[in-house]
């Protein structure tokens, strides 16, 4: 009895096994092709959102950074004008009333005097 091969059986459809085994291997490559085409396009795509994104974060991180700086120089203005109205008004009360100033200056430098001997 001759032995026969399986892979030149016919499998029912006018096939062999071989012809089957290569088809089967053609799909897989083309699946893998296809796959490999697919996840080249996904990585250029999260390579472009991970751009963006930085981009984005660098715009946002700027301009909080310009906010915070106009915010900076705004409360220096501020500062700047309150001190000089505190300095004004403290100047206007000395000129008005010179004895309590006095008074007020001699009470502080004597409870600081007596603070620092108590150390």
């Amino acid at each position: 009895m001759a032995r026969r091969n399986s892979t030149s059986t016919a499998n029912g459809n006018g096939h062999t096994v071989a012809d089957d085994i290569a088809d089967i291997e053609r799909e897989i490559g083309q699946l893998m092709h296809d796959i490999e085409a697919r996840v080249g396009r996904l990585n250029a795509l999260a390579k472009r959102s991970a751009k963006g994104a930085a981009e984005d974060a660098s715009e946002f991180v700027s301009d909080a950074a310009d906010r915070m700086r106009n915010g900076a120089h705004s409360v220096s203005d501020e500062a700047a004008r309150l001190s000089g109205d505190a300095i004004k008004r403290i100047e206007d009360e000395i000129g008005q009333r010179p004895l309590l100033t006095l008074a007020i200056a001699a009470g502080i430098g004597f409870l600081a005097g007596m603070a620092g001997r108590r150390h």
